[in-house]
Parts: C-alpha cells; sequence; structure tokens
C-alpha cells in the first residue's frame, strides 16, 4: 500500500483538489512482498490502484457501473492517442495524462455517453489482444 500512496501523493495529488476524488476501499496483503488495492471514486469515475508483486497498475470504470469490468490506463491513454503503448505499469507519463483528459474521461463514462464510450473500448481491447500475438 505504500508504494501505491507514495504515488498518488507525488505524482496525482490533483484527484483529491476540490474534494472530487475519496477513497472507498482498500486492501492489503502480504503476499508477493505486500500486495494491495486502493480504489478511489468522483461522481463520474472509479480508479482502481493496484500494487501486484512491487508494480503499480491503474484502471477505471464508470462510478455508476455495477460491473467487475475495469479499463487500464494504457488502454484509454490509446482511445485518445490511436498508439498502442509498450506497457500499462503505471508511471508518471500516466499521471500526466489522466491529470490533463480526467474532465472528457468523466464525461466519457457517463451515463449518457458511455455505449460510445463501451464500443470504442472493446475494439481497442480486441486489437491490443491481437496485438500480442504479431
Amino acid at each position: 500500500m505504500n508504494r501505491i500512496l507514495a504515488f498518488i501523493v507525488e505524482h496525482m495529488s490533483f484527484l483529491w483538489q476540490g474534494a472530487r476524488f475519496r477513497i472507498v476501499s482498500s486492501m492489503v496483503s502480504t503476499s508477493n512482498g505486500g500486495d494491495a488495492v486502493l480504489l478511489a471514486e468522483s461522481d463520474g469515475v472509479r480508479l482502481r490502484f493496484v500494487c501486484d508483486r512491487g508494480q503499480l497498475f491503474l484502471d477505471l470504470q464508470p462510478a455508476s457501473a455495477r460491473t467487475d469490468e475495469w479499463y487500464s490506463i494504457d488502454l484509454l491513454r490509446r482511445m485518445y492517442t490511436g498508439q498502442r503503448e509498450a506497457s500499462a505499469v503505471l508511471d508518471a507519463s500516466y499521471a500526466a495524462f489522466l491529470e490533463e483528459h480526467l474532465d472528457e474521461l468523466e464525461q466519457r463514462f457517463a451515463p449518457a455517453a458511455w455505449d460510445e464510450t463501451l464500443a470504442e473500448l472493446a475494439i481497442l481491447k480486441q486489437r491490443r489482444a491481437q496485438e500480442m500475438f504479431d
């Protein structure tokens, strides 16, 4: 959990400005050197920070979602850039991307726009899966 919190403090303090996000859940285990999950949520989007075997990951879903489906930050950045990402490991560039596009992501994750966003993400997920075998 310390890795997640340290990363958020260093790169993502913008989440807490104006009380936009709140921590809604967390879980820590002692396996693999301390795996952890932290969930933060705004009115529009839910963030899942994961520390798995010492690597950090970030997934998003609509705050209104009642599903187990999450979308990784690399997939979301690809939705904007059209470029294949080299890694899904959370780094400062992904934090900067989220800060720059958070308002628009919340709009795209809103119920009124979600069906269109979901269709686009499904295409990108399929393309990413195919590229793993290229």
